[in-house]
């Protein structure tokens, strides 16, 4: 074998592993792309406004109370904050499990982006 024929060779099989490289990226980048534009499609503020009950009652979902509170609100809030305010509205329910209901709904609405966040020292606010 000779020097020319090994280094044509090696070209060849770097064009070859450039291509494979490209459409790995090219794979990824649409994947993540679809992803994102998924997540930034719940932001459509008229789609929030249609979730969010006009009047507060007992018998709504965690999610909805909390769209509930943070509209009548409308600024960033703590869980702290927003268990309060439901708390304030039902005082019969145990506040310990309301904080923690009140948590981890609002983490869920926030991965579907029905709320935003924003850090604030060491915590998290949410908003609409």
């Amino acid at each position: 074998m000779t020097n020319e024929l090994i280094i044509q060779q090696l070209k060849n099989k770097e064009a070859e592993l450039i291509n494979d490289l490209n459409k790995v990226r090219l794979a990824l980048k649409a994947f993540i792309d679809e992803n994102m534009n998924f997540g930034n499609a719940g932001f459509n503020r008229d789609l929030i406004n249609d979730l969010i009950p006009k009047t507060y009652a007992k018998d709504l979902t965690y999610g909805s109370k909390i769209l509930f509170v943070l509209s009548v609100h409308d600024s960033p809030m703590l869980v702290d904050d927003i268990a309060n305010a439901i708390h304030a509205l039902e005082p019969e329910l145990e506040f310990s499990k309301l904080h923690k209901n009140v948590g981890h709904n609002l983490s869920m609405l926030a991965k579907y982006s029905k709320v935003k966040k924003h850090p604030f020292n060491r915590k998290i606010k949410y908003s609409l």
